[in-house]
């Protein structure tokens, strides 16, 4: 018999589940419906899905947003760069030869 995580350690919770309202016009709805229909999915599967995905996407872009904030702070603290010509040129190093050194900070 295989007993699942939840059953061998009863202090593991389950996620949890809740349902969420969202308030559509019946044009979005129709659309949501065929689109599942065509696909072979129910509307909830496919609300879920962008749902998901967009929240995924957005926090991609707010760590990235986040990493050149940080990355702006450091540079005006130490001054530290390198010119956009000198990235530009170790892109070109690097697409003949993948260990090119990669150019040395200045101010």
């Amino acid at each position: 018999m295989i007993l699942s995580d939840t059953m061998k350690n009863p202090s593991i919770e389950k996620p949890r589940t809740g349902s969420v309202t969202i308030k559509l016009d019946d044009a979005d709805r129709d659309r949501i419906a065929t689109l599942a229909t065509a696909k072979k999915r129910t509307p909830h599967y496919l609300m879920k899905e962008a749902i998901l995905e967009y929240v995924k996407k957005e926090e991609v872009r707010q760590n990235f947003i986040s990493a050149a904030e940080s990355s702006f702070e450091h540079y005006k603290e130490i001054g530290l760069h390198i010119t956009l010509s000198e990235f530009g040129h170790w892109v070109d190093q690097v697409q003949e030869t993948a260990e090119a050194p990669v150019p040395a900070c200045h101010t």
